[in-house]
């Protein structure tokens, strides 16, 4: 395959201004694929990538003397294959996700456990270039997916990551007779509400003030607490089977007052960005109280989440802008409070194949 240079926007240096810069992509090799991207969701962890935040900043390309190129919840349209890649075809649209690539012979892979091969590759991290751009290469093809026809590509990109983030654990941790408390009403809250209700777990929204009921209640759940109110969460002590934390803060958190909302046996799974926590075990003893995290789910994860979407009209809350706005947008996503997912869009052509 011929060489591809991408107009990119990059960051050159820790929380800088991006700025479109020409890059020329990895060659395609034997497995990899090529997508013109149309739809790029933004993503709290390209917010911390650019900035150089905490954990992330182990993984940015500044570190290899490289500008950071994020974006990792991309739609587009096939524009090249590898030769030894059979289930895409140039002109398909297709998805790519957090990861990128997994050595798919361990013995996490082989149970369907990719995201916890050692050989993982994520995206944007580490010098690889992301979907800020107009095109992308990736050289695992696995880790891209056809896009059923039925989804939309703006409400569809969101899902590559944060839909992942909380599909996952809600269909390996919970059951459908289960009472589900969905703790952070942001971008993964609202998708976590949608999955919850539609996959028929009954759902309780928490959020500290009555101000996102409506809109808590609209995406389906059944009941809100607002856990500032001590009233309202002592009515709701004992309440819950599972409670997802998809809270997004450095913050100091006290967890103590949520544990008092899980039934004997609850579990109460982080998948947000959150700070250390501690728990009595002790009391924790007496409820059999579990503490787990999860994170984005294999490949089977990811179809079968596709496939569920498809069929039941599920997709994200989304705000779309023309890339060239991604500075405004990532600057609103640090300081916006509301339920919507930023998606940041370029035209392209329509598949010339369907998408199934």
């Amino acid at each position: 395959m011929a060489e591809r240079v991408a107009t990119c926007w990059a960051a050159k240096e820790p929380k800088a201004k991006l700025e479109p810069i020409p890059v020329e992509l990895i060659p395609l090799g034997e497995t990899g694929v090529e997508l013109q991207v149309s739809h790029v969701g933004l993503c709290g962890s390209d917010v911390h990538l650019i900035n150089s935040d905490g954990g992330y900043a182990d993984f940015t390309a500044y570190g290899l003397g490289k500008p950071q190129i994020c974006g990792h919840e991309a739609i587009g349209i096939v524009t090249a294959v590898g030769p030894g890649v059979s289930h895409l075809k140039v002109g398909q649209r297709a998805g790519i996700g957090w990861q990128n690539e997994a050595c798919h012979s361990c013995e996490w892979c082989l149970r369907g456990d990719e995201q916890l091969c050692a050989a993982v590759k994520c995206t944007c991290c580490e010098g690889n270039i992301g979907a800020f751009a107009d095109y992308m290469r990736i050289k695992d093809s696995k880790f891209c997916f056809k896009i059923p026809e039925k989804c939309d590509s703006a409400a569809t990109a969101p899902l590559r990551c944060g839909g992942q983030t909380v599909w996952t654990p809600l269909v390996q941790q919970t059951k459908q007779t289960d009472k589900v408390g969905i703790l952070g009403l942001g971008g993964l809250g609202h998708m976590a509400i949608k999955f919850a209700s539609a996959l028929g777990r009954t759902v309780t929204a928490l959020s500290s003030t009555m101000s996102k009921k409506e809109e808590a209640l609209a995406l389906g759940a059944h009941s809100f607490v607002a856990h500032a109110d001590d009233a309202a969460m002592e009515a709701a002590a004992a309440s819950l089977d599972f409670i997802l934390v998809t809270l997004a803060t450095q913050d100091p958190v006290d967890f103590t007052k949520f544990f008092a909302l899980l039934r004997p046996r609850g579990t109460m799974c982080f998948v947000g960005m959150c700070p250390p926590i501690t728990a009595d075990v002790f009391t924790m003893g007496f409820t059999m109280h579990n503490i787990t995290t999860s994170n984005t789910g294999g490949r089977k994860e990811i179809d079968q989440m596709l496939e569920f979407c498809a069929k039941h009209d599920i997709g994200a809350s989304v705000v779309t802008r023309p890339m060239s706005e991604v500075n405004e947008c990532l600057a609103e996503l640090e300081s916006a409070k509301h339920a919507k997912r930023f998606v940041l869009t370029q035209t392209v052509p329509a598949p010339a194949v369907p998408a199934e």
